[in-house]
């Protein structure tokens, strides 16, 4: 599809400071803020977010194609999630959150900040709320900072307090999942697999609490509705969909989980993907790279040759190995052997720049490039948008 190239004119106006945050927030100290957007549905375009400079170094924000300023300094950091929501620290330290237009303060202490498809969340020190039908709710007093002491995903926060009881926040409800201390876990965007005290393997999932092993295994990894781990036996079993499905196969060299899906290398090096229930082997070799990020698995074989596999499907994409790749939840954009940037999108293959690109990035669907000097395009949504 040939892309729509739209110049647009940046407008050098600054927004207004000190505006009321539409979800009524007061910035505090020393407290955790997890800000949550828990969204049933989010448009499209919400995922086309993203950020540039001009050529004097002011920041603005690509929100839904249209250039919205917001620093006059380059960001220290910044994190786009899928909801629309972009937070980031401005050379002052201070961390802000840009959200449908508008920009909100919300601490002013450097704290440690987090941002998934639908949550925004940040650490500073020992009280934990959420921001949750627009208002907050208080999750925890006692929290015990600590490196295994909080996970989040994209509908799950779990915590430990200072009494070591393990709780999760799910579906706006807080459950208390353990009493005393865990000793493994992992977190999914919907899954929270861990080892309990007596070595019970356990999985939270879809509200409620599941025992899949009554031991601890060697390994699992997890993905959304995914997760995959070596049994008693050596064998590597599933758990899909809350049902768990048991195989003879040897535990692999190799494996990794996706959205959905698993993949392993097999004892006879191939690479064999999981999905639905069914083992299908895409290659009888072993790749010479692969990425799984999402709903995507992308690979090169020893031919040279760039392949997909997608919700089911392998694609060829292309007969040589791209000069570079990225790739986002169904999105792979890639550099053919020009520096012209090429798409594999929602199971499509498409162009994206017809000329030489030297420099991408690319933030859920959006990809941000220059060609000359003091321009910047944005890509989005099979469009091109032209900022300078």
């Amino acid at each position: 599809m040939k892309n729509i190239n739209v110049k647009i004119s940046i407008n050098f106006v600054l927004p207004i400071i000190g505006s009321k945050f539409d979800f009524k927030f007061k910035p505090q100290m020393r407290i955790i803020f997890l800000f949550a957007a828990l969204l049933t549905s989010a448009p499209s375009f919400s995922q086309c977010l993203t950020t540039f400079q001009d050529i004097n170094n002011f920041v603005y924000v690509f929100d839904a194609g249209e250039s919205k300023y917001i620093e006059n300094l380059p960001l220290r950091s910044f994190k786009i999630g899928r909801s629309g929501i972009m937070a980031y620290l401005g050379q002052n330290n201070r961390l802000k959150v840009y959200y449908k237009g508008k920009t909100y303060p919300v601490n002013d202490n450097n704290p440690d900040y987090y941002v998934t498809d639908n949550w925004m969340l940040y650490n500073n020190f020992n009280l934990i709320k959420v921001l949750y039908e627009n208002e907050f709710k208080a999750l925890e007093t006692f929290f015990r900072p600590g490196e295994d002491s909080l996970y989040y995903s994209d509908s799950l926060i779990v915590w430990t307090n200072v009494l070591n009881e393990l709780n999760i926040f799910y579906d706006g409800k807080t459950q208390l999942l353990e009493r005393v201390e865990i000793q493994r876990a992992k977190i999914s965007d919907n899954m929270f697999a861990y080892v309990d005290r007596n070595n019970t393997f356990k999985v939270f999932y879809h509200g409620q609490i599941q025992t899949l092993e009554t031991y601890e295994p060697n390994n699992f990894l997890l993905n959304r509705d995914m997760l995959m781990y070596t049994d008693w036996y050596g064998n590597l079993k599933y758990f899909q969909n809350g049902q768990v499905y048991e195989t003879n196969v040897v535990v692999p060299y190799e494996y990794w989980t996706g959205e959905g899906f698993g993949a392993y290398i097999s004892q006879l090096k191939n690479l064999v993907v999981f999905y639905k229930g069914e083992e299908t082997v895409l290659m009888n070799d072993r790749p010479l790279d692969m990425t799984i990020k999402e709903n995507m698995l992308v690979y090169t074989d020893r031919g040279k040759n760039f392949w997909c596999w997608y919700r089911g499907k392998k694609y060829w994409l292309e007969r040589y190995i791209p000069l570079t790749y990225e790739v986002d939840n169904d999105i792979v954009v890639y550099q053919d052997l020009d520096g012209r940037l090429k798409a594999f999108y929602f199971g499509e293959q498409m162009q994206v720049s017809d000329q030489i690109v030297k420099k991408y990035y690319l933030y859920n669907e959006s990809v941000t490039y220059s060609i000359q000097p003091y321009q910047t395009k944005v890509w989005c949504n099979k469009k091109t948008y032209t900022f300078e």
